[in-house]
């Protein structure tokens, strides 16, 4: 399975992509859409798609600044530009950028269907590194669930795993390391917590790697214990109680953090500080909550139910509801007995 994320600020051409992102195979997964390139930003580094889909011209973070600022920080994704502007320039940079395609719009749907299948061979170079930055990720997203010893045992085997391609990849090795370096202190900076980085280690230092990410480690899980205590800033407890009376329209993160005055960053750090969820899974949450509800109280189809819980697109409504329940919806009907 790949996963894919699609920015494009104009919500009709949004929906149209991932709807035909779906269409194109089961292999390719839609695990996320925005309207702008900070949005983008944040979600990629919540979600960690393998592949990027994003409009040249976007609001506060355009395509080009989006697919530089990746790059800089070496994040491994194969990334599609759509851009209205057959310019020469945009193209080149693009390329400088590691740009895999530049396709045109109006996108039809063979364009996009051919331009996915050409993607293949890199996504499957990058399934192993995919996979290892996932275990990261849950492992951070896991805090609140984990005693702090269990989690540093946890991180201590995933570290171990990684420093094991001393010998077949290096360069996956030294890449991974620095997502993982990078993922932790954009989370300390985000929270507003001050603390002093470790020592750089030498890269050949075995046990000097793995005493420098944990004790980054540790500073989040410390930290983190501190402000589980704090109250919860009034603007989330508002945010919560607004999605969840308009959780079935088309809200978005970068909408829900102008209502707060914050920046995007900001308030999905403190979001998921405060409910355990990111942004998206919060909200997906509630709509596969009123799914199961209709699913066992009404003879509705999963199309209808589809809309009626606030999903775009019935594949996508599936597959969501299939990762978080563990079966489709007409199996969780079936089993039911409705």
């Amino acid at each position: 399975m790949y996963s894919v994320l699609v920015a494009e600020n104009e919500p009709w051409v949004l929906r149209g992509i991932v709807d035909m992102v779906g269409a194109v195979g089961d292999e390719f997964e839609v695990v996320g859409a925005c309207g702008n390139g900070e949005e983008a930003w944040s979600m990629i580094h919540e979600s960690w798609p393998m592949l990027l889909i994003t409009d040249i011209m976007m609001p506060r973070l355009d395509g080009l600044s989006l697919v530089k600022r990746l790059a800089e920080q070496g994040t491994s994704l194969v990334s599609i530009i759509i851009s209205g502007y057959d310019n020469f320039q945009y193209a080149q940079k693009a390329i400088t950028y590691g740009v895999s395609e530049y396709l045109l719009k109006p996108v039809e749907f063979d364009v996009l269907a051919e331009a996915l299948n050409r993607s293949k061979s890199k996504l499957e170079s990058l399934k192993d590194l995919h996979e290892y930055v996932l275990k990261f990720q849950t492992l951070l997203d896991n805090r609140q669930a984990l005693p702090p010893k269990q989690a540093l045992l946890k991180q201590a085997d995933l570290l171990q795993s990684v420093l094991r391609m001393k010998h077949t990849s290096r360069s996956a090795r030294a890449h991974l390391l620095r997502i993982f370096d990078n993922k932790l202190g954009m989370l300390l900076d985000d929270s507003g917590i001050v603390y002093q980085k470790p020592a750089l280690y030498n890269s050949d230092d075995d046990p000097a790697i793995l005493r420098y990410y944990s004790d980054l480690l540790e500073k989040w899980y410390l930290a983190g214990a501190t402000l589980a205590q704090s109250a919860v800033p009034d603007a989330i407890e508002q945010s919560c109680r607004y999605i969840k009376d308009h959780f079935k329209e088309e809200l978005t993160l970068s909408e829900m953090a102008e209502r707060t005055n914050f920046s995007v960053s900001h308030f999905s750090t403190l979001f998921k500080k405060h409910t355990g969820s990111s942004f998206v899974n919060y909200v997906n949450g509630l709509k596969v909550d009123e799914a199961k509800k209709l699913l066992r109280s009404t003879a509705y189809s999963v199309s209808d139910i589809t809309e009626m819980a606030g999903f775009s697109t019935t594949p996508y409504f599936s597959r969501v509801f299939k990762s978080t329940v563990g079966l489709s919806p007409l199996e969780y009907r079936k089993r039911m007995g409705s």
